[in-house]
């Protein structure tokens, strides 16, 4: 095994919400990677042959543009540490999350790396790597409105956001009364949250963490409440005609699970949260 290179872990602070092409004031501040590598690793991973990779740049911690317009999240950084010990580098292209899907079926990239939750309908269209983060699905509301609200369903006959073809949508979409209103960019319907527009949110509580609970604007008017109402595994989503790249990806995984390395990047992006993603 080769000896990984990880930046300490080290505690940020948003201070602000979106981070994204349509953002809403600035981005989280924080280092830009977990990943140090030497001099030598880093001049042999831009060698490497390129691998498409499309990923929606709207979802921190995971994904996302910072403020130096850099791509950086947890993904990002798994990714490249899995394509050095692979042998390709990651090329990425951001791709809106609504159609992210389409353009791997018409082979416009190889890969998707963009916290895609592995499915069993989705198999059917296209190759899984092996699960490498396990996140829930939380309720957000106006602290004001947290006593009486438990779940989504005390919230029939209102609105709750969520962004567009997520579990988030899905559990909205499955609720009696309940309204959803779907969006491109999470951080629009935090902002519609806190200005009275909806009633509530539904995301990853990874994303909550970063979009509200961590953030100056938001953390004194919005809160989570009830349980989680999903529990899912996220995988790098493949192309079904790359069988050898995914068996690629897979051994770069499981070594890198073996030897902490994938527990050092979890917990670079991940130890200042409350919520302690596995």
């Amino acid at each position: 095994m080769r000896t990984a290179h990880i930046r300490r872990s080290r505690r940020f602070r948003c201070i602000a919400a979106l981070v994204g092409a349509a953002t809403i004031g600035v981005g989280p501040v924080f280092a830009q990677s977990a990943l140090d590598w030497p001099p030598a690793e880093r001049e042999r991973f831009d060698a490497l042959p390129t691998v498409a990779v499309a990923t929606d740049s709207t979802w921190p911690p995971m994904e996302y543009i910072n403020r130096d317009r850099e791509l950086v999240g947890f993904d990002i950084d798994l990714l490249r540490e899995v394509g050095l010990r692979a042998g390709f580098r990651p090329e990425f292209e951001t791709v809106a999350w609504d159609g992210i899907f389409a353009g791997l079926a018409a082979r416009q990239y190889d890969m998707i790396a963009s916290s895609v939750t592995l499915l069993e309908e989705r198999k059917r269209a296209m190759r899984f790597s092996t699960p490498y983060f396990r996140a829930a699905q939380y309720l957000v509301v106006r602290r004001e409105d947290a006593t009486a609200v438990s779940g989504l369903a005390d919230l029939a006959g209102g609105a709750v956001g969520a962004q567009i073809a997520t579990t988030g949508s899905r559990l909205i979409a499955e609720t009696p009364g309940v309204e959803l209103r779907s969006y491109d960019d999470l951080g629009l319907a935090v902002e519609d949250l806190a200005t009275g527009r909806l009633d509530g949110i539904v995301a990853d509580m990874a994303i909550v963490e970063y979009f509200v609970l961590s953030n100056e604007r938001y953390e004194r008017a919005l809160v989570v409440t009830g349980e989680p109402y999903a529990v899912e595994d996220y995988a790098f989503a493949i192309r079904r005609d790359r069988p050898e790249l995914q068996a690629r990806i897979n051994a770069a995984l499981e070594e890198i699970r073996a030897d902490g390395t994938l527990a050092a990047i979890r917990d670079f992006w991940f130890d200042h949260l409350a919520s302690g993603q596995e």
